[in-house]
């Protein structure tokens, strides 16, 4: 059997305190490594071409990219871990590991789980292997985007007019929420987005919504700046008066609940992960440890504040939720599991055809190809997936990526 071969897709982020530097990325291709494929707008292609899509994420809300590849009939390895470990059905202990029906779930923070989930993956014949991605898109079809459509238009029944949507991105927007956006537009609902200026901007207002750019830095503690932001939020909904507001994201989701309460407007509110603050830390600077537990406990506080009034708080995996209620950041009548935000099951199909291959070379159908999409940061589990390309595909080289 060839050596497999290890790939990474997704943005470098190194605004992200757990950002990976661009400069580490092309040190491990340089070692030849594995391979970085950069960004793509449209992440089938390189899906339809890989063997397993690989996440060891110390903690989601529910991975959309895992969805996707499950929609296209490929096996998954993930963590078990909440947001991830829902994702793989019917999981049976094997030693470090869980071998389920549609894929294999591996220890967190553990690059000795993951190589171990890696070589049962290469031990599976072609038939295993496409009986594991053939049982993955039969899951996938619980995660329907239809289905989580549906449950927007339940909770605006009676309602009628404007809508606003805050986030902090209008790539999350268009990635993950916009033909609920559509859907809801087509039924006679006037669509406002509430968000930063991006790339992506144009596209939800050329799709007719009314966009409002502001001005937020998702991860800076500025308290001056994120005044200003929370004024901005609130001066566009006093204009826009919606009729419902949703929101999406820790800044989005503390300011614009606050700002909805002192304006009377019913808000739900989308927890889509708990984030770096949630997430233990792996750092071995006491001084770093000590600021994210404060920030832990500062956070948790502004959320018991900003979600008193909400109507409902959304979460994508049930963890999340019990860990908002076991804060007592919430009461158990407020919240609502939605599972995920969906997958389009015709968008993301296993009878997809790739127009282009997007590698320069294309490597042999007996190779093994593990495809690691994600922004690049080490909460991502990148550190142990390089750990184990080193091993499995760079034997040569000396244990331990740099970190």
């Amino acid at each position: 059997m060839n050596k497999p071969v290890f790939e990474l897709l997704g943005k470098a982020d190194e605004s992200n305190p757990a950002a990976i530097s661009a400069h580490q990325i092309e040190q491990w291709e340089n070692q030849k490594i594995l391979t970085y494929l950069g960004t793509t707008n449209d992440v089938r292609s390189h899906i339809a071409q890989a063997s397993c899509i690989v996440l060891p994420s110390y903690r989601e809300g529910v991975p959309r990219v895992l969805l996707e590849a499950m929609a296209m009939a490929k096996p998954i390895i993930t963590t078990n871990t909440p947001g991830c470990k829902e994702l793989v059905f019917n999981p049976k202990p094997q030693g470090d590991i869980l071998i389920g029906e549609n894929g294999i779930l591996c220890e967190p923070k553990d690059a000795s789980s993951l190589e171990n989930a890696c070589k049962y993956f290469l031990s599976l014949t072609d038939t295993q292997r496409a009986n594991m991605g053939n049982a993955g898109r039969q899951y996938a079809k619980t995660f329907d985007l239809a289905h989580i459509i549906g449950i927007y238009k339940s909770k605006l029944t009676g309602h009628c007019g404007a809508v606003s949507f805050v986030s902090n991105s209008s790539f999350g927007m268009v990635n993950f929420r916009l033909e609920v956006l559509k859907s809801l537009q087509n039924l006679g609902f006037t669509i406002h987005i509430i968000a930063p200026q991006d790339e992506f901007s144009d596209k939800l207002i050329n799709e007719g919504f009314f966009f409002h750019p502001i001005t937020l830095d998702p991860k800076g503690l500025n308290p001056a700046k994120d005044l200003a932001t929370f004024f901005q939020i609130k001066k566009i909904l006093a204009s826009i008066k919606p009729t419902m507001s949703f929101h999406y994201t820790i800044k989005p989701v503390i300011y614009a609940s606050i700002a909805c309460a002192s304006l009377k407007i019913p808000t739900i509110n989308i927890i889509t992960g708990l984030g770096y603050v949630f997430t233990d830390s792996t750092s071995k600077n006491l001084k770093e440890t000590l600021k994210k537990k404060i920030l832990k406990i500062w956070v948790s506080k502004m959320y018991q504040t900003a979600l008193k009034h909400a109507q409902e708080v959304w979460f994508l995996n049930p963890d999340d939720q019990t860990e908002f209620i076991n804060r007592n950041i919430i009461t158990p009548s407020k919240a609502f599991l939605l599972k995920s935000e969906g997958v389009d099951l015709e968008h993301f199909s296993p009878d997809f055809s790739p127009d282009f291959l997007p590698r320069s070379v294309v490597a042999p159908s007996e190779k093994t190809i593990f495809l690691l999409v994600a922004r690049m940061l080490w909460d991502k589990g990148v550190g142990e997936f390089v750990e184990v390309a080193r091993k499995l595909a760079s034997p040569h080289l000396p244990p331990n990526a740099p970190r």
